[in-house]
Formats: structure tokens, C-alpha cells, sequence
């Protein structure tokens, strides 16, 4: 039966199990509040010469009433348990999403400096693009609600590979990361220079740091590093408009794409592929070529960890691509939530302190007891 009891105070009252045994200790406790008045009772007396007499008195509604006082204080103490243990209410069934880890791995060879893109009617940079989606992807814009509770970093490749954001849940300072992030020799959306890193795009180095840097996120928050956040699952999105092209001096030594793509998917790490150039032919020099994006391979690597390739010719289906994404990695869990009932818990408060107020008054006159 106390069981019973003790699983709905836990229910309807906001604190934990302590403060619901303490409020089973005062409902137990109050019965004897009225054996401690019964024992007063007896313990006092008056002698008289003889009693007889007093039976011929007879009872009037003071003595039938003489227990209100006890009543009104077992009373306001109930009033007043009732009152600390915050009364709740609503009991609402809330949906809720766990984080998850992402790792945005983008491209930022000169490629991506092809304007085959349309944002607000105007043409732009594929980069410009991508970057534009990727914002509302995290911060929730148009029809992506946002990944307010998943950590993301963000890595860019061109020659080499790089860290350009750990894996945070501080978004903010990650878009002002994505806006100053540029293609080698750029600066604004403006060509300054000519820079031999653009030239190149190293696929399989790209997948390797960003496996480790997933990697390392999940072994800091196993580990109970003060800042490293666990999360449910890690992903990585890998975007570039092209294919494997390492430098010639690393040739030999760079890493296969889908092999990188092997070692993180025995780690638990799913890779979303997604291969980003206009259908439209570019020119080239003298020669108009189409868009060399290297679908196989990016398939190949999304088949070995078990996530999907996807090909975006323009910005609506980028958006698109992003939001089946944001739906393949949601993870619900599901809470009851209170509220707590201020209403309740002023009415039984005032209750309980009118109550003592009363029988303060009575006891101290009409109901006074001698001695």
C-alpha cells in the first residue's frame, strides 16, 4: 500500500522520493497528534467532592465541539504538506530529440567557384550555395527546423585537409566560421590570387580527419572530459563537386577514399554523400566540359557506412537533400512534462495558515481548556 502511495506523491508533486516519504511521515504522524490530546486528557483532573451532580448538567454544542481545534490543526497540516510539495499539473506527453554528432566535410577546391548556383534569382558560387543551405540546415530556416541540440564541427579540404571547426554545440561561432570560410586565394567571393592549393582535392584525406576528429570527440565525452559532450550517433556529410585528386607529391602516400570510408564505418560512423554541380556545361578554357563529380566513388563510400549518395544540381535540391537528412538522423525519446500548479499550492497555503490561525483563536477562548 506505501508503495502505492509513495508512486503517486511522485507523481502529482514535484520533489523526489525524500520529500515523498517525509510527507507520508507527517500523514502517519498526525494520529498522534489525537492520541497525544487523549493522553493529556487523562493525565489532567480536577478532584471534586463528588460528581454526581455534573451528569445533571448535560452537554452543550461546546463540549460536542470540543475536538475543533484538534481538527483545524490536523487539517492545516495537511494544507501546509500539501503546499511544499508543489502541486503539479498538466502531465503534457512532450516528444524530444537526443543530439547527435555531425561533421560537415566540404570541398573548397577552385571548382567550387563555378556559378551554377541560383540564390534570390541571382547566380552564385556552387560554395556559396552550399554554405547558404548548410546555415539553415543548422540554425532551422525555410523547411529545415534546425539541429539546435546536435554537436557539429565542420572540415574543409582542397590539397590538404583541415579542422576548421571541433565538433560544438556553440552554432553561433561555427556559422561565423562557415562565413569566413573561403577557397584557397579567395577573399570575399573575390579571386586575389592564384593559389596552387586550390588545384587539388583530397577526398581520402578529408574522410581520415574527419573520422579522427569524430573519433577523438566520442573517446573525450567517454572519457568525462569537462566540455566533451557525448551523443547518440556520428555522421558526416561530405560535399565536393569533383573527384580523388591528391597532389602529385602525395600521391602515393594519400589515403583511398573508400577505404577511409571502411575504417569509419568500424567505427560506427555513417557518411552521407553528396555530389554538388549544375547539370549545365562550364567552359573550360576554350572547350566547354560538364561536371566531373565522381558518383561511383561517392556512392561506394556512402554504401560501406551504410548511408546514402545524393546529386544536387541547384540550390532547391540541395535544401531537399538536407532536409531528407535532417529526417534519416532524429532521434525521438519521449517525456512527460509538469508544470507546477502555483494556483494549488497558494490555495493550500493560505488554507493551511487560516486554519492554524483558527484554532489558534478558538483554543485561547471559547474552546479553552482549564488547566
Amino acid at each position: 500500500m506505501w508503495s502505492r502511495v509513495i508512486e503517486f506523491l511522485q507523481d502529482r508533486f514535484a520533489p523526489g522520493p525524500l520529500f515523498a516519504w517525509l510527507c507520508v511521515g507527517f500523514l502517519v504522524a498526525i494520529p498522534l497528534i489525537w492520541l497525544r490530546a487523549r493522553w493529556l486528557r487523562t493525565r489532567a483532573t480536577m478532584r471534586y467532592s463528588g460528581t454526581p451532580f455534573l451528569r445533571t448538567i448535560g452537554s452543550t454544542w461546546i463540549t460536542r465541539l470540543r475536538s475543533l481545534p484538534l481538527l483545524l490543526r490536523t487539517l492545516a497540516i495537511v494544507a501546509l504538506v500539501v503546499a511544499l510539495a508543489r502541486p503539479q499539473a498538466g502531465g503534457e506527453y512532450r516528444a524530444t530529440r537526443e543530439g547527435i554528432a555531425i561533421q560537415m566535410v566540404l570541398d573548397v577546391s577552385g571548382s567550387m567557384a563555378t556559378e551554377d548556383f541560383v540564390i534570390d534569382q541571382r547566380r552564385v558560387r556552387r560554395l556559396d550555395a552550399v554554405k547558404r543551405v548548410f546555415e539553415d540546415f543548422v540554425l532551422g530556416r525555410g523547411p529545415l527546423p534546425g539541429r539546435e541540440n546536435d554537436l557539429i564541427g565542420m572540415t574543409t579540404f582542397a590539397m590538404y585537409a583541415d579542422t576548421r571547426c571541433p565538433l560544438t554545440l556553440d552554432h553561433g561561432s561555427l556559422i561565423d566560421l562557415l562565413h569566413a570560410t573561403e577557397i584557397p586565394g579567395w577573399v570575399n567571393g573575390r579571386q586575389v590570387r592564384d593559389d596552387p592549393e586550390a588545384e587539388n582535392t583530397a577526398l581520402g584525406d578529408a574522410i581520415v580527419k574527419a573520422t579522427d576528429d569524430l573519433r577523438r570527440a566520442g573517446e573525450l565525452a567517454a572519457a568525462g572530459v569537462p566540455g566533451a559532450e557525448p551523443a547518440k550517433s556520428r555522421i558526416m556529410i561530405l560535399l565536393t563537386d569533383g573527384q580523388d585528386n591528391p597532389a602529385k607529391q602525395f600521391a602515393e602516400t594519400s589515403p583511398d577514399p573508400v577505404e577511409a570510408a571502411r575504417v569509419a564505418a568500424t567505427l560506427g560512423i555513417r557518411i552521407y554523400t553528396i555530389g554538388a554541380a549544375g547539370n549545365a556545361p562550364q567552359r573550360r578554357g576554350l572547350f566547354m566540359r560538364a561536371a566531373e563529380v565522381d558518383e561511383v566513388t561517392l556512392q561506394r563510400i556512402a554504401d560501406a557506412t551504410g548511408g546514402k549518395y545524393f546529386r544536387a544540381t541547384d540550390t532547391e535540391s540541395l535544401v531537399t537533400i538536407y532536409d531528407e537528412i535532417d529526417r534519416l538522423e532524429r532521434v525521438q525519446t519521449g517525456e512527460r512534462v509538469y508544470q507546477d500548479d502555483v494556483f494549488a499550492a497558494n490555495v493550500a497555503m493560505l488554507t493551511g495558515l487560516s486554519l492554524l490561525l483558527l484554532e489558534l483563536l478558538l483554543s485561547q477562548t471559547r474552546f479553552r481548556r482549564l488547566p
